[in-house]
């Protein structure tokens, strides 16, 4: 059998895909460990409160949408940014202006100040306050 040919059939034979980098392996951990349990309480927290929530979640991003009377009232989404030390993660936050006219977009980091941390080092309360931190100040308490 040619060299291609052995080749391609290692590549079908290992894990099914591209090896992921450490960069996206991290990251793939952060989804399930991190964000995976924050948006699980979150979720039943604003179901609770009336809000439809929808959960999506793939190796590298994570994103929680919430919709109130069938309209969207906040999109949060974590996903990974290369730093000096490392891959972290930061929020994706869309929202509509307050009349409702307008999509407004801003990313932020989960933590203020410097980036001296890892992003093992970041918590689902963490998550949880930053997503409601934006969800508070952008939504109404209808």
């Amino acid at each position: 059998m040619p060299g291609w040919k052995n080749n391609l059939n290692s590549f079908f034979a290992g894990s099914g895909g591209v090896p992921q980098s450490p960069e996206q392996s991290a990251m793939a951990r952060f989804i399930a460990g991190v964000a995976e349990p924050a948006f699980a309480e979150l979720t039943s927290e604003l179901s609770r409160h009336g809000r439809a929530v929808t959960v999506r979640n793939s190796g590298t991003t994570a994103s929680l949408r919430v919709d109130y009377h069938g309209e969207e009232e906040l999109s949060y989404r974590l996903q990974g940014r290369m730093m000096p030390n490392g891959i972290l993660p930061f929020a994706e936050i869309r929202y509509r202006e307050r009349k409702g006219l307008k999509l407004i977009t801003v990313e932020c980091m989960l933590r203020s100040g410097p980036p001296d941390y890892a992003i093992d080092d970041i918590t689902p309360d963490e998550v949880i306050a930053n997503f409601l931190e934006h969800y508070m100040r952008h939504t109404s308490r209808d």
